[in-house]
């Protein structure tokens, strides 16, 4: 969000009176986000209805995972109450021992690992 907040900034200074936007809690990242979800979903459905002419179907649900990365104890809360709000729910702390290298070097990172399957996050919001 801090990436627009010189444009938000502006457009409340040239329109004191009209301008009531980007005051949303969960903000644009979010609508970037659901956008990208209907994309990952109408993909994969595409991918399904190749696969189903060989005879290959699978409708299992198709969820999206996020990673809560842990770089500062206070941004960290702050990101897992925005994905909780999101509708995510929480599946396990990535810490740094051994057991959790093979998550590390999927997320990049220690943090609070996150889902929820695509159609419940949708119907959310």
């Amino acid at each position: 969000m801090e990436i627009f907040q010189k444009m938000v900034n502006r457009m409340k200074d040239e329109n004191p009176l009209k301008f009531t936007g980007a005051g949303s809690l969960l903000g644009i990242g979010l609508l970037m986000g659901y956008l990208c979800l209907l994309h990952g979903k109408k993909e994969t459905n595409n991918d399904n209805n190749d696969n189903n002419d060989n005879n290959n179907n699978n409708n299992s649900p198709i969820s999206a995972e996020f990673l809560a990365i842990d770089d500062a104890p206070e941004q960290h809360r702050k990101l897992v109450q925005y994905y909780k709000r999101a509708g995510f729910q929480i599946i396990k702390y990535v810490g740094d021992g051994f057991q959790d290298i093979p998550d590390r070097m999927v997320w990049g990172g220690c943090g609070t690992l996150m889902r929820e399957d695509i159609d419940t996050l949708l119907q959310r919001w």
